[in-house]
This record gives structure tokens, C-alpha cells and sequence, in this order.
């Protein structure tokens, strides 16, 4: 798989040579570029300042967090740290100076990756500065059952374009059941594809900015088309399955570069546009790819409906969800209605809400709790409509409570 590395310095995205801030390549604004990169299955995010020790693009790495699905590193060096990078979002964290066993028991390993930085085959750390004595393999026998998978960076080859250093990376795929990322020195398609052939993902940078690798064209390059048309599932943005259509090397380029949903017709042997004639259009907003590379889920906003038949799915209607409560209430905004009004006023929507949580705690039966809790959601839902909300960040919040459970536990971070 192809990952997009977006590296933040001073607010900017930049890419350093051989790791070296003074040997800066390029700025661009990072939010444009996570734009760009969200359709991808997910990124790598750096914070370079941090893991040079130099200050936090903290408020930054958490708006990227919530366009794209990134592995977020650089100077996580606390627990805390790591507890408000997963509530923020962080698909993953790329931990790399503090791999000691001590700090990565504290955090969930289904959601590390330990990165294997090494200049001259000996892993560094604290930003690249500090020479370390052990190799990225043997480091990683040690440390796998602490994580999901190791980002190798070559550092010897980071930022140059010269080429990747393919036996250690190998070595490391071999040496370890985990999922490999490699880094460094990536300069063209072929790179890329020789890493995939060998089960490993590329990370790239450098090559993108250079324009040397066109990321579209090579996520397909990644896909097999042994056996015919790729498979493609599609699903809207709160997880219905809308539809099953299929993909050639050809409707997958023109989809991921025109964002929209685009495929292969097997009775008309052509290309079609989801909508281009009946106005019930697909954008395309995330692109997943099965561990075989011979299946794909489309995750599209869909505007009318996506069956021939009039149906909104080709599996039925619509269904019904807290997501779908958001969006009525969003729509609802400033039409006079008594939605409208909770949310223009706050001290009325305090009330209502204080109202229904003491009627939840004195239901009568089940069926009076069933209405009560769907008032109560129905204004904490208005509430979070106006603090800009989502259920997304409810569900991340959840789930990073559950993950680190034990060590909330024993914590300030219990609140």
C-alpha cells in the first residue's frame, strides 16, 4: 500500500533532507495537503517540532486528524500525550524515542507503531540526534509483541530520492510477523511496487513533492488485477452498504483523481459516472483496500439515491441513525421550529436537557425509557450540533476510554 507522509514544521508541511532542519525542502500549507491525501486509506502525520523538542504542532496534527485517517508521530513521549492524540482521532501512533517496555505496556498495541529510525544500520532516536547501538532488527525482536507493526526509516536515504534500502527492509518483513512500513529514498513507482511485492508499505514524501510518483496512478499499480475487475463496495459516510460495482485499472485512476464514484460497466464494457445522467452522484471521500489488493470499499457521500430501482441503497431505504438525527437538526437551523429555537437558545436547551435526564432516571417502565432517552438524545444531540460535535467523536472517545481502561484507572486521566 502507498502511505502519504505530511512532516509539520512551524505550522507548514515540509520535507527535511536526511532529517536535518536546516536542510529544508519544501513548505506547503498542511491542511490543503491533507485535503489532497484524504481520499487515501491513511497517512503518516509528523510533528516534527515535537520530536526535535522544539515546541508542538498539536492544534494542527488534530484538525488533520480530522480529515484524514493518520498514523500520528513525533515526541510522543507521555502517556497523556498519547491518551489526547487518540481522543483527537489518531488512527495510529508512530512511538519512536520512548520504546522502552515500561511506557509501551502503558498503551494499546493494536494501536502502535514503533519506529525503527536508523542511520548506518543503528537505529536513532530523539529527533535523529541521538546515535543509538542496536540494529532496526534487533530492536524489533525485542519490542513486536508491544505493537501492530514498525515503520523503518532510512535515514541515510530520508529526503534524497536515492533509493531504498531494500535488504534491511526485507529482513525486517522477515524477521517479524508485524506489518512493515518502510521510509526513505523512495524515487519512483517501481519503489513503490517493489515494497508491495514483498508485503511491505511504502511511505512517501519526497517523490510526491518532487512530482517524481503520481499517488493515484500508483495506489492502483498496488491493486490486483489477476483475476479481472477488482470487486468494489460502496457505503455511504454513516456505514450503509449502498451498492456493489466493479473496478478497472481505468475507473479507479479517473475515480481517486475526479474524487467521484466512477466504474467499470460489465454489460456496457465502459467506464461510468455514478449520476452523470440521472443527478444521483457519488463523492468519493475514502478508498480502502483489502489485505490481498483484490477488493475495495468506497466510502461516498451520496446525493438522491444509488439504486436503479429508486431505493437509496440497493439493499433497501435509508436507515434510520444518530447520525441521520444530526443531520435533520442541522437542517432545521433557523426555520422557526422549535429545533431552531433550542439551538439559538442555550439557556432553553440547558433546561430541556436537564428536564429529560431527570425523567430518564424516574422512567416508569421500559417503554417510557425508550421515550425518555430519545428526548435526551434529541437535545444532546441539538447541544452537540452547536459545539461542533460529532457522534465520530463521541465513538473515538469511547473507544480510547475502553483501550487504555486499565490505565485510566489509576490515573488523573479517570477525571
Amino acid at each position: 500500500m502507498i502511505i502519504p507522509s505530511i512532516d509539520l514544521m512551524d505550522g507548514k508541511a515540509v520535507k527535511l533532507v536526511n532529517g536535518d532542519p536546516r536542510k529544508k525542502e519544501f513548505e506547503k500549507d498542511a491542511l490543503e495537503l491533507a485535503r489532497k491525501f484524504s481520499v487515501f486509506p491513511e497517512i503518516n502525520l509528523i510533528d516534527l517540532d515535537a520530536a526535535f523538542d522544539r515546541g508542538s504542532n498539536i492544534a494542527l496534527v488534530k484538525k488533520i486528524c480530522r480529515i484524514c485517517n493518520c498514523n500520528v508521530g513525533g515526541g510522543i513521549r507521555t502517556v497523556e500525550i498519547a491518551y489526547e492524540l487518540l481522543k483527537a482521532g489518531a488512527g495510529k501512533l508512530i512511538i519512536g524515542t520512548r520504546t522502552d517496555p515500561e511506557f509501551l505496556a502503558k498503551l494499546p498495541k493494536e494501536r502502535i507503531i514503533i519506529a525503527l529510525d536508523a542511520r548506518d544500520n543503528k537505529v536513532v532516536t530523539e529527533g535523529w540526534k541521538k546515535d543509538g547501538l542496536q540494529s532496526p532488527i534487533e530492536l524489533a525482536k525485542k519490542l513486536e509483541k508491544y505493537c501492530s507493526g514498525f515503520l523503518y526509516t532510512c535515514v541515510n536515504n530520508e529526503g534524497t530520492m536515492k533509493g531504498i534500502d531494500m535488504p534491511t527492509a526485507v529482513e525486517l518483513r522477515k524477521a517479524t510477523g508485524k506489518k512493515i512500513m518502510y521510509a526513505g529514498g523512495i524515487s519512483s513507482q517501481e519503489d513503490a511496487i517493489m515494497l508491495q511485492r514483498e508485503k511491505i508499505d511504502a511511505v512517501v514524501g519526497m517523490a510526491f513533492y518532487k512530482k517524481k510518483i503520481d499517488l493515484e496512478s500508483c495506489v492502483v499499480a498496488m491493486l490486483d488485477f489477476s483475476k479481472g475487475l477488482v470487486p468494489t463496495i460502496v457505503k455511504d459516510t454513516e456505514g450503509q452498504t449502498l451498492m456493489l460495482a466493479y473496478s478497472s485499472e481505468g475507473s479507479a485512476t479517473k475515480s481517486l483523481k475526479e474524487r467521484k464514484g466512477i466504474y467499470y460497466s460489465r454489460s456496457r464494457k465502459e467506464l461510468w459516472e455514478k449520476g452523470k445522467t440521472s443527478g444521483n452522484t457519488q463523492e468519493l471521500v475514502r478508498v480502502e483496500i483489502d489485505c490481498d489488493g483484490d477488493t475495495m470499499i468506497y466510502t461516498v457521500r451520496q446525493r438522491g439515491v444509488s439504486c436503479h430501482n429508486g431505493t437509496y441503497s440497493c439493499f433497501g431505504d435509508k436507515r434510520f441513525s444518530l447520525r441521520t438525527l444530526s443531520e435533520i437538526i442541522r437542517s432545521r437551523a433557523g426555520t422557526g421550529t422549535f429545533t431552531a429555537k433550542a439551538i439559538a437558545d442555550p439557556a432553553l436547551l440547558k433546561e430541556k436537557i436537564r428536564e429529560e435526564a431527570k425523567e430518564v432516571a424516574e422512567f416508569k417502565s421500559r417503554e417510557n425509557l425508550v421515550w425518555e432517552v430519545a428526548d435526551l438524545l434529541y437535545f444532546v444531540t441539538i447541544l452537540m450540533e452547536r459545539e461542533g460535535l460529532t457522534y465520530d467523536d463521541i465513538e473515538s472517545e469511547l473507544e480510547v476510554r475502553n483501550l487504555m481502561k486499565n490505565y485510566i484507572k489509576t490515573t488523573k486521566l479517570g477525571g
